[in-house]
């Protein structure tokens, strides 16, 4: 009779037990993330470092808050040159050049983190841009078993994918990544409930400045797109021209009659600067900065900033955040469960006690 008592209760026990949800954490198979050289990199737990070989990387870094994991930095992320205000007291040793000529000196920077312990090939990573003309520098790394992975998005969204793999890679949230979707899809449900469809869009065009060229952006690229996720008509979308830009001159511009120009930040002169080269008052002309189409949480300022630029009355002030989480609080629900438990296994044995006596 005890022992049936007692089998009883331990049945109590296990059924209340099995119903304690248990905490899932990364998931068993470990990250995988493939670059944009199409190579995927397999990781059995977060980065404990990571080399920022790109300032796109730093600021998205400094923006989800991980930046402590970063241990080697490219020279253009330094404070003298990226303005990161975060870096700005980081000794010179922790920046090298990372380009084709300079390949040597990026690798043996990496093999001296090695020896002295502070890289870990099998699990540390190298967040570096996809450019073609780096490829021999990644190569290289690569043939001394560094892991290192690679960034080239030409739209929003791929920017967006790209914070969320860095978010991934070092272990962080998603907070930032799913902040910049919520933007994006905020100002397209606010254009759709006042009613501004194709016939009542602003007109506009990217415009970038290289080597005394100017170019018109086309489709295929991050600027582009803020202007049709703004809300924008893109008169220099053009199928018959290269993608994403192609080359032509100011008269072109003026014939196209914008309603706004976004200028290229690259650009050396000013907005004014600029529009007395167009020689037409009712274009406006807006300067971008030059963050906003790199690779980074900075594009959705850029993407905030131009929808605002052409419908000032509904895109004002500060950048809207995202709502929280609408998943239930379960702590305490595991809480009560948990004490159930306890108070059953109590019991039980305080019962055996009992019968014994």
């Amino acid at each position: 009779m005890q022992k049936r008592g007692f089998i009883a209760l331990l049945a109590i026990f296990l059924l209340v037990g099995s119903a304690i949800p248990v905490a899932v954490g990364e998931s068993s198979t470990g990250i995988s993330i493939t670059d944009s050289r199409n190579v995927t990199t397999n990781l059995t737990q977060p980065a404990t470092h990571v080399a920022a070989f790109g300032a796109f990387a730093t600021i998205t870094l400094v923006d989800i808050g991980y930046l402590d994991k970063a241990v080697m930095f490219d020279a253009t992320s330094a404070y003298s040159k990226s303005g990161i205000v975060e870096v700005q007291n980081f000794s010179a040793d922790k920046f090298v050049t990372v380009s084709s000529a300079n390949k040597d000196a990026v690798v043996q920077k990496m093999l001296d983190l090695v020896d002295n312990g502070t890289w870990n090939k099998d699990n540390d990573v190298i967040l570096g841009y996809g450019y073609s003309y780096l490829s021999s520098v990644w190569t290289a790394l690569e043939g001394y078993g560094f892991k290192v992975i690679t960034f080239y998005p030409n739209t929003y969204d791929g920017i967006v994918q790209v914070v969320e793999d860095i978010e991934t890679v070092v272990g962080a949230d998603h907070k930032v990544s799913e902040q910049m979707s919520y933007v994006k899809t905020f100002i397209a449900q606010t254009l759709a409930e006042h009613g501004i469809n194709d016939t009542q869009k602003v007109t506009a065009v990217y415009l970038s400045y290289s080597s005394s060229v100017w170019k018109m952006g086309n489709g295929g690229s991050v600027t582009v797109d803020f202007i049709n996720y703004a809300g924008g008509n893109n008169l220099g979308n053009n199928t018959a021209k290269a993608i994403p830009t192609y080359s032509v001159d100011l008269t072109a511009v003026v014939q196209l009659s914008p309603d706004y120009v976004l200028l290229d930040g690259y650009y050396t002169g000013s907005a004014t600067d600029f529009s007395a080269l167009l020689g037409d008052s009712s274009i406006h002309v807006y300067k971008l900065n030059k963050t906003w189409n790199s690779y980074c949480p900075d594009a959705m300022t850029g993407l905030w900033t131009v929808a605002g630029l052409f419908y000032p009355s509904y895109f004002e002030g500060k950048i809207p955040n995202a709502p929280a989480s609408t998943q239930p609080d379960n702590t305490m629900l595991y809480v009560g469960v948990g004490a159930v438990v306890v108070i059953v296994a109590v019991a039980a044995v305080v019962l055996m006690k009992k019968r014994k006596a």
